[in-house]
């Protein structure tokens, strides 16, 4: 019985040591994986990036087949070369507002990735995470850093860097609904310039964007364009943002709001702009 008793016991300790050495195991490898997690992750995308642009392209081609709005694919390409040039329109015209000459960047990016006031990166956009996020196939070994503003050839804002590794990058998109951006109304008609209006475009999710902050005592109007301020010091001034579509305004608020429908698109993007060395002027 003794014998009997002390071999259990020793099977018992035997057990335990086990459990101890697997625990102790296990928990040097979850940390050496922390470690590596970030190296990991961006090997992952590195080789998986092509696939990724791949499965993009060939779920926005097929959501493209399925809706019957594109059925007609000349008349849709030939409407979205018109959206281009009239945002290339609405960006000259937002340049050719500003009063200070210094501020008059062309943004034709599609030539060199460079103009005469700011350094670009072109990444192409290699994926969808949901959540208002896109991911980039440019990283740190490319020069971007977290907070970089992300545009298109036709100076339309499409959000901020907020994550980078060594070869690729995510986009918080200005629909996320973590995104502010201070904008200023370019008023249309002939009192365009007597008077600038600031506010703040918010993300509300699913690629919309609403206006606030806009004093109640303000005039807005649908139709009205909005572009960026730059007061936060992130995007530099003048960039696209989009246009008011439905006021809400009450007078016993001190601000208004306004539904605003965004020009960026992300199933038109095939490549986007990072703009490296913004600095706000003093």
């Amino acid at each position: 019985m003794n014998v009997s008793s002390a071999s259990s016991i020793n099977k018992k300790k035997k057990n335990y040591l086990g459990i101890l050495s697997g625990a102790i195991i296990l928990c040097i490898f979850i940390f050496i994986l922390n470690i590596l997690s970030s190296q990991i992750k961006n090997y992952f995308y590195l080789l998986s990036s092509p696939a990724q642009k791949t499965f993009f392209t060939a779920g926005e081609s097929l959501s493209g087949i399925v809706n019957p709005f594109l059925n007609i694919f000349n008349l849709a390409k030939e409407n979205e070369n018109l959206k281009k040039q009239n945002q290339n329109l609405l960006f000259q015209i937002s340049l050719l507002t500003s009063d200070k000459e210094e501020n008059k960047a062309f943004f034709d990016f599609s030539a060199s990735g460079h103009d005469k006031n700011f350094t670009t990166v072109m990444a192409s956009v290699i994926g969808l995470d949901g959540q208002d996020i896109i991911s980039v196939d440019k990283g740190s070994l490319n020069g971007i850093f977290e907070g970089m503003p992300a545009v298109n050839q036709q100076g339309v804002v499409f959000g901020k860097i907020f994550a980078v590794y060594k070869n690729f990058s995510k986009v918080m998109l200005i629909s996320n609904k973590n995104s502010v951006i201070d904008v200023k109304i370019q008023k249309n008609g002939q009192d365009s310039l007597l008077s600038e209006i600031n506010g703040a475009v918010k993300g509300s999710g699913e690629f919309s964007v609403f206006l606030d902050l806009v004093p109640v005592d303000q005039e807005l109007k649908e139709g009205d364009i909005l572009v960026t301020s730059s007061l936060e010091k992130i995007f530099p001034k003048d960039l696209l943002v989009g246009k008011i579509t439905r006021i809400e305004k009450n007078d016993q608020k001190p601000f208004q709001q306004a539904q605003v429908q965004p020009f960026f698109e992300v199933k038109n993007a095939d490549n986007l702009f990072v703009i490296t060395n913004y600095k706000q002027e003093e």
